[in-house]
């Protein structure tokens, strides 16, 4: 094979995307923990949490499940999968924490909220998940929830480049049937960059699971393009 071709093959495996796999379980946090900027530097992902109800931004809130006596009974372990219409092979969960919207921001300072509490007002408000890449949105848990609605307070929204909404009305937030239950909705879809995941009354949701892609980054070109300048060199100096 000619030099040139070996450099083209080389370069363009260099710049094939590297695909990631990836599930942000909340687990890492305490009980009470505001949820916003802690798994940006590691994944690229940031979380929000809107209590429309209550006017409120940055109420995303981490509740551990395992605790007793909590201010959120519906949310303590073990959930049971009653429906099984989404997937069929789901069993007793045990998650740890997950992430609710709290109910009453007074009890809050900037970093943790003093006994969490999920907000039951309909509409109660919703998640927002920002991506700094694009992903492969694979599924999320959802725990608690009431029954599912296709209505705009249960919606759940995919954007793409320049916020663009990818298929818009295919998802709603799952019924999960009653308190301390689960399922697991399934979306599988490509080049999603922000979530929306409105709320229309108790619930929580955990164990976001996605598919980054990362390119590499330009040193490994630097690094590349010298190693392919002396296999060029040592290439012309056999031929002489």
């Amino acid at each position: 094979m000619k030099l040139t071709h070996w450099i083209a093959l080389t370069l363009s495996a260099a710049m094939m995307p590297l695909a990631s796999a990836t599930t942000i379980t909340f687990d890492d946090l305490s009980n009470g923990d505001i949820v916003n900027s802690q798994y940006s530097a590691q994944y690229g992902v940031t979380f929000n949490g809107t209590n429309v109800a209550r006017n409120t931004d940055n109420v995303a809130v981490a509740f551990d499940t395992s605790l007793l006596n909590t201010l959120d009974p519906d949310l303590q372990s073990p959930f049971i999968n009653v429906n099984q219409i989404n997937q069929l092979n789901l069993g007793i969960a045990n998650p740890g924490n997950v992430l609710i919207i709290h109910e009453n921001e007074a009890s809050c300072n900037a970093t943790s909220c003093a006994n969490p509490d999920d907000e039951g007002k309909r509409p109660s408000g919703f998640f927002s998940i920002d991506f700094e890449n694009s992903v492969t949105l694979n599924s999320l848990d959802f725990f608690d929830t009431e029954k599912e609605e296709a209505t705009q307070n249960n919606a759940i929204h995919l954007y793409g480049l320049n916020g663009v909404e990818i298929n818009p009305g295919q998802f709603n937030t799952l019924g999960t049937g009653g308190d301390n239950t689960w399922d697991r909705l399934i979306f599988d879809i490509a080049d999603v960059y922000s979530v929306e995941i409105h709320l229309n009354g108790s619930g929580a949701i955990s164990n976001l699971d996605f598919t980054a892609t990362a390119i590499p980054e330009p040193s490994t070109f630097a690094v590349l393009g010298l190693a392919l300048l002396g296999f060029a060199g040592a290439s012309r100096r056999k031929t002489k």
